[in-house]
């Protein structure tokens, strides 16, 4: 079993960590709760992963981070940084961190961070083997395989297969949670760079100031820390393809990168002056009309003709339901041996909640179902009490608080600020509602997930 070593002084971090590791493994872990005890325990255990807060008593992380450099000790550590705080996740791998994450995070971006960070670990740290960990390709080299039997989906499939083989730019359309990546994928591996990487980029986890870097990569010396020479992502899915998740989040100064790449077909690495060939196939997705954006001035007209050479828009869960059956099956099944489970059959009153239901979070909210009650399941049969579903809206109704609204309404204060607490209110509903799926409560809120992002700072619903 890997060993995590989890350093912070919020114990409640310690166990969100455990919770969200155990889902993707099997783990030891290993606790300190100041930077002192986290560098006594680095040397006894030398773990496969560290994740380290910075904020702490006796010893911060970033002071642990610059005793270990000082020594010349190098173990794959992941740095925890507040929103927002940019200038700590540059100095945090300027110090060595492999990577870092901002608090709160989602799972996907998680889970990308982990992985990557456990690869890197998994080869030992050496610079000329740390390079390799992007070019680690998935193990699966037959065609991959889509679930869904509806008109909708198959019409869908049809033009994915269309444009598999082609190496046309595409986008792909789609609200949260309804599978972009998985089509991505699909197209991925039905076509011919199917043996070579396939990368995933989610352009709203990439600050501005290293989006060339991460991109592009550096020789050594570009920045004070580059040590060696570093590969960037293109280098990385050399022959492959990426998928930029939500290439609508990308900020002005990456989107004119992007483009002066996809025009040349080569990029030079920061700091260097050899030129790279681009041979990659480029997947982007969005769930926001990117038109739109390219109306408003928020995205380039020329970068959108770039990738979007060919599009395809994924139907929400509700305007396919008879693919809910088929779905059920294949994720009650995966969670049965993850689970060590034996469900075999959903109760006829349990299925007719499930098909009825709304389904605002998509394909993501039913595998969350599934699992939830699976786990719940001790026998063979899913029944009603097993299903833990929140009564959705498609718009939030707030008649159950007019007490509240009354309140503010009343308030000696000026109308901004009451605006300011009606807004605040209205967020924490949709938290709520939503079970903290940030994900949902933005699309619930008509608003997209880094704006939504915006309101929590704004109004201190940050939760450590």
């Amino acid at each position: 079993m890997k060993k995590v070593l989890i350093i912070d002084d919020n114990k409640d971090i310690h166990i969100v960590l455990e919770g969200l590791l155990s889902m993707n493994g099997n783990f030891s872990f290993f606790h300190a709760y100041n930077g002192m005890e986290g560098y006594q325990k680095l040397q006894q255990i030398e773990p496969d992963l560290t994740i380290l807060d910075n904020q702490m008593p006796v010893m911060s992380g970033f002071e642990l981070l610059e005793k270990l450099k000082r020594e010349s000790k190098h173990f794959p550590i992941i740095m925890l940084t507040a929103f927002g705080q940019i200038s700590d996740a540059v100095q945090a791998i300027k110090l060595g961190a492999i990577d870092y994450l901002t608090k709160p995070f989602e799972d996907e971006q998680f889970n990308l961070v982990i992985n990557k960070a456990l690869k890197i670990g998994s080869l030992k740290n050496t610079s000329e083997q740390a390079n390799k960990v992007f070019s680690i390709n998935s193990s699966n080299h037959e065609k991959y395989h889509i679930i869904g039997e509806s008109r909708v989906f198959k019409d869908l499939l049809q033009h994915a297969d269309l444009v598999a083989p082609t190496d046309i730019n595409v986008m792909i359309y789609g609200k949260n949670g309804t599978g972009k990546e998985e089509i991505a994928k699909y197209i991925h591996y039905n076509s011919e760079r199917s043996n070579k990487p396939f990368i995933t980029i989610d352009c709203g986890a990439i600050p501005e100031t290293l989006f060339e870097r991460e991109m592009f990569g550096a020789v050594k010396g570009a920045y004070t820390g580059a040590d060696n020479d570093t590969i960037g992502f293109f280098e990385a899915a050399n022959g492959g393809t990426i998928f930029l998740d939500e290439i609508g989040n990308l900020p002005n100064s990456a989107q004119t990168s992007l483009l002066r790449v996809l025009q040349n077909r080569v990029y030079h690495k920061i700091g260097g002056t050899q030129e790279f060939i681009v041979d990659i196939r480029l997947i982007s997705a969005t769930n926001a009309k990117l038109l739109d954006e390219v109306s408003n001035g928020n995205f380039r007209e020329d970068l959108f003709h770039r990738v979007n050479g060919f599009d395809l828009t994924i139907p929400d869960l509700k305007d396919r339901k008879e693919d809910i059956p088929l779905l059920l099956n294949h994720f009650i099944t995966k969670f049965n041996a993850k689970l060590k489970r034996n469900v075999q059959q959903i109760a006829p009153e349990a299925m007719k909640i499930l098909i009825d239901h709304k389904w605002s979070g998509n394909v993501r909210e039913l595998i969350n179902t599934v699992q939830k009650a699976v786990l719940l399941c001790p026998g063979n049969t899913i029944t009603e009490k097993h299903l833990n579903i929140c009564t959705q809206k498609e718009d939030l109704d707030f008649k159950q608080e007019s007490e509240l609204i009354n309140a503010i309404i009343k308030q000696p204060i000026p109308i901004s600020q009451k605006v300011d607490l009606f807004e605040k209110e209205i967020i924490k509903h949709a938290l709520e509602e939503s079970k903290g799926n940030k994900s949902t409560a933005a699309e619930w809120l008509k608003i997209s997930r880094k704006t939504l992002y915006e309101k929590l700072k704004k109004f201190g619903l940050f939760k450590n």
